[in-house]
């Protein structure tokens, strides 16, 4: 077939070269005619064109005269009547009208414009406007001469005038002229034109025919047959001869189509050839292992039912309606595009290569395709198998994944023989145990031995790997320096088909370093990092431990709880690390009262515990408490100060007093707080009464939640009297909880646990609400009336907790501010932090009063008074008790008002209750007092009632 094609192509160059009157040279011809028409078209216009140019030109130049004579009538009339500039204008003009005439006559440039001489038609016009011309320059010029005319004024005016008419209406006879000619010379030209335009309509016709005749026929025909020719008619020939491509097209058709039928009976033999040999292919594919296709266009012409099984589809589906990017993933879809272009463009005849499959329910899985191109039905197809290697790239995987681990591993890895010499090491045993691998293989493992465990230990590692063949656990082992370090060790055995032992394998890490860290935390979790006790978590696990000894014993254990007395006042009086220091003195002295047996833990803060186990008689107890207290009540030395503390002891009993941990510490810490309550320094057994109370403690807190929103809350006053005047100008706001069920509730019961519990704020806001309320309608009756708060240390230990909203609110009522005094505790002046410092700062800078309450109790307070700046001093009720004439409460407490009063200070003395205190009171000077003497805390109803009296 290529031959033949060939020798087709030398015939048709033949005909060429014998014929040269192609169609593209007739093609050339038209368009040389068609280029000669056009230019003799463009001329002609052009030439139109000009000639109109022309006569336009001169008719704008010839029109300026009419414009001219009139312009220059007027300058001169202007001139007339003394307007200067006329006369130049005039002038201009004139010289411009002259040369206007002489370039009508003779042509040349001007304005703009190539003017050609006026025709021979309009000379006579012309002529007549120079003769009148020239009569017309001299009256103008004579005008413009003269200085004072012979004649009026009026009657030059009325001849240039009248001049003026006669030049116009003669310019205006020219440019009639001229438009009469150019009217005729347009007429001429249309007429050009018409025939210009049929003469180009002409020629075009003539070359539609014979191009029609020599291209369209003959094409129209060759159509015809083609179509019989493709119906199947290889009969069909075109009869048309001629010298050009188209009779060589004619005549190739006419060769083809008898080659086509010869080239048909020969297909339908070698179809036949052809099914026989696809039976043959059909055959070995359906028998085949692998998947075998056949791929044209993207899409499947052919699928063995090995391939449809592979990817999930069945025989008909894959060849009608999956394509082959349907089975390809999305990563792998340009490395198949890349191959199926490679073979479509002839660069490779075959691939092979690995990628993954997508099967129909979306798994995927590992291909290894081969392909090579053939072509099918004249166009490139691929054919090829696909082998699903899955299994394959997992073991390789595997075996890689393991060269890699073992090369790269942070553990060490050491493969010996059956009798334990090196066979093979990993980089990480090199690292750990500073042998090389050239110094370890061929060498027992005993190399690594330290010495550290005796010959059972490695009996029954060996036992275990001869049974099992496993060993795992935690081993000390010996570096090449000799430095000893703990390892955790797995060893696995690899046995022969025979069963013997082929290879044992062996894993380790060096734990070390792992050891103490986990005892570094091990410690800082379980032990006091002051005082090295156990902390209150491994407190808890050795109580517990302690309990189920003493129940598999069935003995006693006790629990102590301790708590150092007054060590709050150290730590903030002498300092943090000073308190520290007696804190670790305080954990020595109460190890050294215990057996080693018994735990001593510290549970925070200044809270200590004891657990003592095993115990014959409960009087060991007791003992042990009496050392304790003894052993803290020795003073304790802090750098150059001597400190003195006590203790409370809270003890109770298993299984006396409770069984299990959380009852015995709940015990223990009640008994303590009993013993705080008697005075402390000493001990308190648990008693059932305790229980009974902390319940109550619970439900107190519990109650008092709900006690201002249900209204169960009153404030009480106790009139604060002047003792020089006997009259009442102060009251004590006391608050009082009226219970549902228990009546009323005294404040030492319920404050303290609103201090615990934190619900002393609300308590405290709520009564200073009430009491500034009051204070508003008492100031109504008496204008100096003050009323004192009481408030909690716990409140100034927040950050704000209302100073600021206490003394806006008094301003927005109008009350001044030093209306209002605010009682602290003694304590509170004890208070080294800076939240404190500001509260009460605040308080003084915003006007309100400060009152310090039950003055005389507290720790080494009267440092302190010199730094606040306090309005008063509430001597406590204990001092006013024994007043009597000449004793030393008197002499102390006239003291305590001379301090005062010299610091600016006044005095208030508590619960005066006789007459005789009263008098003893004034005379020593003391500012006021209260007490049941002059009246208890009455609701606020009566003492209003009292005001007004």
């Amino acid at each position: 077939m290529t031959t033949e094609v060939t020798n087709e192509v030398k015939v048709l160059r033949h005909y060429m070269a014998l014929y040269p009157r192609s169609i593209s040279h007739k093609l050339g011809m038209v368009f040389v005619i068609i280029f000669l028409v056009a230019v003799a078209n463009v001329i002609i216009v052009r030439s139109i064109l000009q000639e109109f140019r022309g006569v336009a030109a001169i008719m704008n130049v010839a029109g300026t005269l009419r414009y001219l004579s009139q312009q220059i009538a007027l300058d001169t009339v202007t001139s007339l009547n003394s307007w200067q500039p006329g006369r130049a204008a005039a002038s201009s003009h004139l010289h411009e009208y002259e040369l206007v005439l002489d370039i009508l006559q003779r042509g040349g440039r001007i304005h703009g414009y190539d003017i050609k001489p006026i025709s021979a038609g309009h000379r006579f016009e012309l002529d007549v406007i120079r003769g009148e011309w020239t009569a017309f320059r001299k009256e103008i010029e004579g005008a413009l001469a003269s200085d004072s005319a012979d004649m009026p004024r009026i009657t030059v005016v009325g001849q240039i005038s009248e001049s003026a008419a006669r030049m116009l209406h003669s310019a205006e006879q020219l440019m009639a002229s001229m438009t009469i000619d150019a009217q005729y010379r347009q007429d001429r030209v249309m007429g050009a034109t018409y025939l210009l335009l049929l003469t180009d309509i002409v020629v075009l016709a003539g070359i539609m025919l014979i191009g029609r005749r020599q291209i369209v026929v003959p094409l129209r025909s060759i159509a015809e047959q083609s179509r019989r020719l493709a119906d199947g008619n290889y009969h069909a020939r075109v009869e048309y001869h001629a010298n050009d491509e188209i009779g060589l097209l004619a005549d190739t058709f006419n060769t083809s189509a008898q080659r086509i039928g010869a080239l048909v009976a020969s297909i339908e033999h070698e179809r036949k050839n052809l099914t026989q040999a696809e039976g043959m292919f059909r055959g070995l594919a359906e028998n085949s292992v692998v998947g075998v296709y056949i791929a044209q266009d993207g899409r499947f012409r052919f699928v063995n039912d090995k391939m449809a099984q592979m990817f999930g589809y069945t025989r008909e589906q894959m060849e009608s309606s999956v394509t082959v990017l349907e089975l390809v993933p999305e990563a792998d879809r340009l490395l198949v595009e890349t191959n199926v272009a490679r073979r479509v463009r002839g660069d490779a005849r075959g691939v092979h290569y690995e990628r993954r499959g997508r099967r129909s329910d979306g798994t995927t899985f590992d291909l290894e395709v081969f392909g090579s191109t053939m072509e099918l039905s004249e166009r490139i197809a691929t054919i090829g198998i696909m082998l699903d290697i899955t299994e394959r790239k997992k073991a390789e995987e595997s075996m890689r994944v393991a060269a890699m681990v073992y090369r790269h591993s942070g553990e060490g890895m050491t493969i010996t023989d059956a009798h334990g010499v090196i066979i093979d090491v990993n980089p990480a045993f090199t690292k750990i145990t500073g042998y090389s691998r050239e110094e370890a293989v061929g060498r027992r493992i005993s190399i690594l031995r330290s010495g550290r465990h005796d010959p059972a230990f490695y009996e029954g590692m060996w036992h275990a790997l001869t049974t099992v063949g496993h060993w795992q656990g935690e081993m000390w082992n010996r570096r090449k320096n000799g430095e000893l370090y703990a390892e955790w060790l797995t060893i696995n055995t690899s046995y022969t088909e025979e069963g013997e032992v082929f290879r044992r394998i062996a894993l380790f890490s060096d734990i070390t370093q792992k050891k103490k860290t986990d005892e570094l935390v091990w410690t800082q979790a379980n032990f006091d990092a002051l005082t090295q006790l156990p902390n209150r978590l491994m407190f808890r696990d050795r109580l517990e431990q302690e309990i189920k000894k003493a129940h598999r014993a069935h003995l006693s254990m006790a629990l102590l709880f301790i708590d150092l007395d007054r060590f709050k006042e150290v730590n903030d009086t002498l300092g943090h690390g000073r308190g520290d220091n007696l804190l670790k003195q305080a954990a020595l002295r109460l190890t050294n009262c215990v057996r080693e047996s018994d735990t001593v833990a510290r549970l925070g803060g200044d809270e200590f515990t004891m657990i003592l186990g095993e115990l014959s008689s409960e009087r060991d107890v007791e003992r042990v408490a009496r050392d304790v207290l003894e052993n803290l009540a020795e003073p304790f030395l802090l750098g150059e100060e001597m400190a003195y503390i006590s203790g409370s002891i809270g003890i109770t009993f298993y299984p006396q007093d409770a069984l299990d941990a959380e009852d015995l510490i709940k015990n223990a810490d009640q008994a303590m707080y009993a013993a705080k309550e008697e005075g402390r320094n000493r001990y308190h057994y648990f008693t059932p009464s305790m229980q009974e109370k902390a319940q109550l403690r619970r439900r107190t807190a519990s109650d008092l939640h709900h006690a201002i929103p249900k209204g169960e809350l009153e404030l009480y006053y106790q009139p604060i009297i002047n003792l020089r005047t006997n009259q009442i100008e102060k009251a004590e706001a006391l608050l009082r909880w009226h219970h549902p069920a228990r009546g009323l509730v005294h404040p030492a019961e319920f404050i303290p646990i609103a201090e615990d519990t934190g619900q002393i704020v609300e308590l405290g806001n709520w009564v200073l609400q009430e009491a500034v309320q009051q204070l508003v309608r008492w100031n109504q009756i008496d204008a100096a009336f003050q009323i004192s708060v009481n408030t909690s240390p716990a409140q100034y230990r927040k950050a704000r907790f209302g100073q600021e909203c206490w003394s806006e609110r008094l301003q927005d009522m109008g009350i001044p501010r030093d209306r209002l005094v605010i009682e602290i505790t003694e304590g509170l002046l004890l208070e080294s932090s800076d939240t404190v410092t500001a509260q009460l700062r605040r308080l003084r800078e915003a006007g309100i009063k400060v009152s310090i309450d039950d003055f005389g109790t507290g720790y080494s307070s009267l440092s302190y008074l010199s730094r606040m700046d306090i309005d008063y001093l509430k001597i406590d009720r204990s001092f006013v008790t024994g007043l009597e004439p000449g004793s030393d409460g008197l002499a102390l407490y006239a003291a305590l008002i001379e301090m005062a009063h010299r610091l600016g200070i006044k005095v208030i003395a508590e619960g005066v209750e006789t007459e005789e205190q009263r008098a003893l009171l004034l005379e020593m000077g003391c500012d006021f007092a209260q007490g049941y003497l002059f009246s208890p805390a009455v609701p606020a109803k009566q003492l209003e009632e009292f005001l007004r009296a």
